[in-house]
């Protein structure tokens, strides 16, 4: 009898009519109670998951994951619910994954919901999944975004890596065992991480994922179909020796302290990224086909969201590309040629840096000396707000101006040969496929416009982003006269 008992306590089943001290309480959780039985443990994470929300810490969350923390009744329940943990985790991810996210969108989407407890906790689980894959069948875009966001799988042999503790001698369950307490934090990290996964959107298909086809478009198009994304890889972006040189010059520009210094590193940076697309067109305009788009994804988040977006679109359009802005899910996804997508990151990471700083120095009206004492909290936010949009879209006119004069430059010296008159077409159609491809990925598309009601700030923008003589005066000098606020798309 001793031995067929411990055969079915083993099993999470106690015996025929067995009914210990937390049965009934188990009862009247649903089986999550400290008597649960192992087989029930999938049931009481569902259960969790759908009655979790964001720092849950009371009601049927909380009591569900207490009842985790402490285990089914078996004699290793605490492991088994963390092993069930860490395999609920890789499947989410995997379903993320099919249904269009890619590893730093999910990423960002955990941290940015929760703390960097869940994010580091969909790393691991991240870098779970994409150890199934042999690094041959996982897209070099995607093993960079899962290098960036750290996404390192456990030692093997560790199984207990979704409730990850640290011992605590003296705790509730005996010298270096950890707290109860400390344990149910750990499950509930790993409940609501496994919560938000699970429940992320579809998002449109930017390029096929680990263990798919190359050759497969996002949205089932043929290969070379015009508007769809394509693979990322080494052929498909800029010759690392120009991003090289455009990261070197972006980097003065970030660190030197003079404004015009400033701003003609950025053009230059801004030329080199043209010259290059232009040599590519030149080669695309002898082979003929359409315009292939690729997808980036880039993070916006508050402060100043809007004006962050715009900053992007104008960066984007600068460099035949565009961009929608998804609110809610905090990121702008980027369409265009895999070249001018790289341009536009590495501006817009490098003007964003810029212009933060050149807001920072500038001071809303009523601050300093004199000025009738520290402006309130909503002047100094609208004085910003201003000086944002008005530094995007100037910096955004003089891109284009940049980007124009150098295109014609260089038709002008292709004139001559066979393909010369293809170049400018070439590069039209690469920013009339980047607008369909944003169409088709985003039917139900809504525009927005920007404005900035604090003049002073307004003004301030305006002057940090049109204080230097890019080039020559008359080609890129200052633009006069008032201009109409592009619409931003937003989905």
């Amino acid at each position: 009898m001793g031995k067929r008992r411990r055969k079915q306590h083993v099993r999470g089943r106690p015996g025929p009519g067995a009914r210990g001290p937390g049965s009934a309480r188990a009862a009247e959780n649903g089986g999550a109670g400290p008597g649960f039985g192992a087989r029930a443990i999938g049931e009481v994470i569902d259960r969790g998951v759908a009655a979790c929300f964001p720092h849950a810490r009371a009601g049927p969350a909380g009591e569900l994951v207490r009842a985790l923390a402490r285990g089914p009744s078996h004699p290793e329940g605490p492991a088994l619910v963390d092993l069930a943990l860490g395999e609920a985790l890789v499947e989410a991810v995997t379903g993320a994954w099919g249904r269009g996210w890619q590893p730093a969108d999910l990423h960002r989407m955990v941290e940015r919901t929760h703390t960097r407890a869940h994010g580091r906790l969909s790393a691991v689980a991240l870098g779970c999944e994409a150890r199934r894959y042999a690094d041959a069948f996982v897209p070099v875009r995607w093993r960079q975004q899962l290098d960036a966001v750290g996404a390192v799988s456990p030692p093997d042999g560790n199984d207990r890596w979704a409730v990850p503790l640290t011992p605590a001698a003296g705790g509730l369950w005996g010298d270096g065992v950890p707290s109860i307490d400390d344990r149910a934090d750990a499950v509930r990290v790993a409940v609501e991480t496994l919560a938000l996964i699970r429940t992320l959107p579809s998002l449109p298909r930017l390029a096929p994922g680990p263990g798919e086809s190359t050759g497969q478009r996002a949205g089932g198009r043929a290969p070379g179909a015009p508007g769809s994304p394509r693979a990322a890889g080494p052929a498909g972006g800029v010759d690392p020796r120009i991003v090289h040189r455009v990261t070197a010059l972006l980097a003065k520009a970030e660190s030197t302290m003079y404004p015009d210094e400033a701003e003609a590193l950025t053009a230059k940076a801004q030329e080199l990224m043209t010259r290059h697309a232009i040599d590519v067109a030149a080669v695309e305009a002898g082979q003929g086909g359409d315009a292939l788009v690729s997808g980036r994804r880039i993070g916006i988040d508050d402060p100043y969201a809007r004006a962050r977006v715009t900053l992007l679109s104008e960066v984007a359009r600068a460099n035949r590309c565009r961009a929608v802005w998804s609110r809610g899910l905090g990121f702008a996804t980027v369409f265009g040629d895999e070249g001018d997508l790289d341009a536009v990151e590495v501006l817009y990471t490098s003007l964003l840096v810029q212009a933060t700083r050149s807001m920072v120095v500038a001071r809303p009206p009523g601050s300093g000396i004199g000025g009738g004492g520290a402006p309130s909290a909503s002047a100094t936010r609208s004085f910003r707000q201003s000086f944002l949009v008005a530094y995007a879209h100037r910096i955004g006119d003089r891109l284009r101006q940049v980007a124009d004069a150098t295109a014609a430059d260089a038709a002008a010296e292709h004139a001559g040969s066979p393909d010369g008159g293809s170049l400018l077409p070439v590069l039209a159609r690469r920013a009339d496929a980047a607008e369909a491809a944003a169409a088709a990925a985003y039917p139900n598309l809504k525009t927005f416009s920007t404005t900035g009601r604090d003049a002073e700030g307004w003004a301030a923008g305006r002057l940090a982003a049109d204080r230097a003589h890019l080039g020559t005066e008359g080609v890129l000098g200052a633009h006069r006269g008032s201009r109409t606020t592009p619409s931003l798309g937003a989905a």
